[in-house]
């Protein structure tokens, strides 16, 4: 199973896809961990063709790097852009897995979720930080699918 990435930009939701990011605006914060995250993971899965219907309410529990000034400010940062590569890191060794971004179809916002945060896997190495985020629906979508031109 991969982690989905997840990059944040406070200037806009355009992809500018450079080969490795979403381009220059856009910083990488952390990881979504979907067997926490399941019901918020099935808002990727619709995007990229492995479920029908999503569960729950458009948020989740980001695994933030703790070494992201981003995700140490995060309770100080006005709403920005998501943008999730369901991928991940081994994007480049899945058949078939083009580049592909699910960005956020309104600014997102970190905010107290009704849930608590759950605990990091106790292997972990390095312990992220959890972020609570809530993303907002446009005309009933939460994402727009961006996916590499070929």
């Amino acid at each position: 199973m991969t982690t989905p990435q997840v990059w944040v930009s406070a200037t806009a939701q355009d992809i500018d896809y450079d080969g490795e990011t979403p381009g220059s605006h856009w910083k990488l914060v952390g990881g979504i961990d979907t067997v926490q995250e399941s019901d918020f993971f099935t808002y990727i899965q619709v995007l990229i063709g492995g479920h029908r219907t999503v569960k729950g309410s458009p948020a989740f529990y980001l695994d933030g790097d703790p070494d992201s000034e981003w995700v140490r400010q995060c309770n100080n940062q006005p709403p920005f852009w998501v943008a999730i590569d369901p991928w991940g890191e081994p994007r480049t060794s899945i058949h078939g897995a083009h580049p592909t971004y699910l960005v956020s179809s309104a600014k997102a916002t970190v905010t107290s979720l009704i849930r608590r945060p759950p605990e990091p896997h106790p292997g972990r190495t390095v312990r992220p930080l959890k972020v609570p985020i809530k993303l907002k629906r446009v005309d009933g979508e939460v994402f727009t699918l961006w996916v590499q031109p070929e």
